[in-house]
């Protein structure tokens, strides 16, 4: 090490002592640059902890030149850089550090796959041209990534490659962070929060942030001024509280704009700013509220398999200020149903009108299941077809069973009328006292004998009103029992 310490230039030498004594220092106009080998030298050699108990790498306003290589070393001293630049890549692959701390640094790339901190790792304000890389990153801490730049905007690829990475803490990257590439988190598991309100990505060529199988102990938060360009994928995510889109804005032409299949949250905000642009897939989410804005619904939403508890429609509010409720009717949310581009499904019609019947709105719950056949209707063969529209038109497919009492009194008044104007008259035997009231409801209701209907004989045109009544009759009877089969049999 005597060799080396004679290498030394000023600022490396200084640079040394403050290291020693955890002092911080600031090279601010200094002319020499700090090699980086000699950087990592300190930080991976083994100090007297008896004699220098304090030390720790504090700098601020340096240039490091080189790779600053500390793959697979034991860092025990803390690190703190500020207003630092490096002209090549950081490498901490495999390292064990106590803490990391960069602030305000430029840098081409961070290398940090399987590195072990058990502190936080703090990159707030940095400029990495290049990608940040924490697969399979052990963080005892947080990970800050706030006012930083990740990526290149002309490469693409990655910005930030966390796959199953474990943070105990946050992962916060808010209050003008951006990523130029995509921001891939699949697998990882966040003890604490996602925080990404404010935050922009873009990465037109594909997802803006892919975390496939996230877990998340608490909530995922892209609000207010949180933009992506590219989807949001977060298929089997695991997230214990919020799924937060309030304010946010999405542009994925041409592909996902937001893709939560078979995840399970607590609460989804779908209350972006405005109308994700691509498709939103809620196929097999499983929420136990929903919050949306029908301003902002999406032109292509999948629900087939989503299941919810409550569902309510929230209107803008200035930041800082809770979303009051909105009311939303039937005939929005059934739009809302009709938005897949797949077509029918009976699953979310069913999934909504249990969210009616278990707010007490049963005449809701009856709109929603009556709309469920008349999609169903379109799928089906002619004949059933026909069948379809008879059973809407007289009984509302067994939910609008007023509709036959509606129809039987109009056809009832229909035979009093032409009876009265045009008299039956008796046949053989002994008939009863002229009653066309009885008469014409006695060819309505097949299954009932009044005994008018075989003792009064139809003259001239009253002869086609009885023959209508009966078939009438027959056809009301019908509807009215297949309506009750299917919803006893629901």
């Amino acid at each position: 090490m005597r060799g080396r310490r004679e290498r030394l230039n000023p600022a490396e030498r200084r640079l040394r002592s403050a290291f020693l004594h955890g002092a911080e220092l600031d090279l601010a106009g200094a002319r020499d640059a700090v090699r980086a080998d000699i950087v990592a030298d300190l930080l991976t050699r083994a100090v007297d902890q008896a004699d220098h108990p304090r030390a720790a790498l504090r700098l601020r306003n340096a240039r490091i030149v080189g790779r600053l290589d500390a793959r697979q070393a034991n860092v025990a001293a803390p690190v703190f850089l500020a207003g630092v630049s490096f002209t090549d890549v950081v490498d901490l692959t495999n390292a064990r550090t106590a803490g990391v701390t960069l602030v305000d640094c430029v840098l081409p790339g961070l290398r940090a796959r399987l590195v072990e901190v058990r502190g936080d790792l703090d990159l707030t304000g940095c400029e990495v041209t290049g990608a940040v890389d924490l697969r399979d990153a052990r963080i005892g801490g947080s990970v800050t990534l706030d006012r930083s730049t990740l990526g290149d905007p002309e490469a693409g690829g990655d910005a930030l490659a966390a796959a199953r990475m474990t943070v105990t803490g946050d992962l916060s990257a808010r209050a003008g962070f951006v990523a130029y590439g995509r921001v891939w988190l699949s697998s990882a598991t966040i003890g604490g929060d996602v925080l990404l309100s404010g935050a922009t990505v873009r990465n037109p060529a594909g997802p803006a942030i892919d975390a496939n199988r996230l877990t998340i102990a608490g909530s995922f938060s892209a609000r207010y001024g949180f933009t992506a360009e590219g989807g949001i994928i977060l298929v089997h995510a695991q997230i214990g509280n919020q799924l937060n889109f309030t304010e946010a804005r999405i542009d994925a032409r041409g592909g996902w704009a937001l893709h939560v299949g078979g995840a399970r949250v607590a609460s989804l905000w779908l209350t972006f700013a405005t109308p994700p642009v691509g498709r939103v897939r809620l196929s097999g989410l499983q929420a136990d509220s929903i919050f949306d804005d029908p301003a902002t619904w999406p032109a292509a939403l999948d629900l087939l398999g989503c299941t919810y508890r409550l569902l309510i429609a929230r209107s803008p509010a200035p930041r800082g200020s809770p979303l009051p409720p909105q009311p939303v009717t039937v005939a929005q949310r059934l739009d809302w149903l009709r938005r897949s581009p797949d077509g029918y499904a009976p699953a979310p019609y069913e999934q909504l009108a249990a969210h009616y019947r278990q707010n007490g709105q049963d005449q809701e719950a009856r709109r929603v299941l009556l709309e469920k056949q008349r999609r169903r209707r379109a799928t089906l063969s002619l004949p059933k077809r026909i069948l379809g529209y008879v059973l809407d038109g007289v009984i509302g497919y067994g939910y609008r069973n007023w509709l036959a009492g509606a129809w039987l009194a109009g056809f009832w008044l229909l035979g009093t009328v032409t009876f009265t104007v045009q008299p039956s008259t008796p046949r053989a035997g002994t008939a009863p006292e002229r009653n066309p009231a009885l008469q014409s409801l006695d060819l309505l209701l097949p299954i009932i004998n009044l005994g008018h209907d075989g003792a009064w004989l139809p003259v001239g045109a009253s002869q086609y009103v009885s023959a209508l009544l009966v078939l009438v009759g027959w056809t009301l009877t019908t509807a009215v029992v297949a309506g009750l089969t299917r919803l006893l049999n629901r």
